[in-house]
């Protein structure tokens, strides 16, 4: 029986917005800081703050050029950083890409691109690899962690099934309920189930590759591993 990939192809995220969706949220801030401005408002700036401490029109027109360069340089090495750490991802199949082959049709459907093809070239702003000879177009990403929960959606987490298949998310949620907590995030006096959305946005913040949605893991997902920190949180809050 053939399997359509398409509701894979659809739960990816765009090549062109893949590095920074598959960044961690200290590069997310990092990227929204640099583009928060634009290179006439950064130049102007600089201009301002060098006539204020007396430079010439010379040095200050140099001022204003070399902030706005220096801004231009910030976003290139961002996006190369963060665009390689997705690059090495596919090539180690921690990241899998689904696209179509040229010319896309009506009932066309999605293949996956192995691996080993992503020495070939990558044009990130159109969607695009190109290796021998093969041209992928309209390249989306997902985890293995999303590929196994499409691919395999009725499949109830068991050991067995734990011991053969994906890991178990029980390190993720047992990490984001201590982050969290060291955050001041936690609060015993509610219940454990009103933190799972916040659970939820921390997977997604600092563990992208866990492929963490608005309603995935699942809310018996992480009532197996957050319930029992939980609980143990309550009884010494109450001594």
């Amino acid at each position: 029986m053939t399997i359509s990939l398409l509701p894979l192809w659809e739960r990816g995220y765009r090549l062109n917005k893949s590095a920074y969706l598959f960044s961690p949220a200290a590069e997310r801030d990092n990227y929204d800081r640099l583009h928060s401005t634009d290179y006439m408002s950064m130049a102007n700036d600089a201009a301002k703050a060098a006539l204020l401490v007396g430079k010439n029109a010379r040095d200050t027109g140099m001022a204003a050029t070399q902030a706005a360069s220096d801004l231009a340089k910030a976003r290139l090495d961002w996006r190369n950083r963060r665009q390689g750490v997705v690059l090495n991802g596919l090539q180690n199949a921690q990241l899998i890409a689904y696209s179509f082959e040229p010319p896309r049709r009506m009932d066309g459907q999605p293949v996956e691109i192995p691996a080993t093809y992503w020495t070939g070239r990558v044009q990130w702003d159109e969607c695009k690899l190109t290796v021998q000879g093969l041209e992928f177009i309209e390249i989306r990403i997902v985890t293995p962690q999303v590929r196994d929960e499409v691919l395999k959606p009725s499949k109830i987490e068991t050991p067995e099934a734990q011991a053969t298949g994906r890991p178990s998310i029980k390190p993720l949620i047992e990490e984001a309920f201590h982050a969290l907590l060291s955050d001041g995030l936690i609060d015993p006096t509610k219940s454990a189930k009103a933190h799972y959305p916040v659970v939820r946005q921390w997977l997604q913040s600092n563990k992208p590759e866990a492929g963490a949605n608005a309603t995935s893991p699942t809310d018996e997902g992480i009532r197996k591993y957050f319930s029992p920190l939980f609980r143990h949180l309550r009884t010494t809050h109450k001594q």
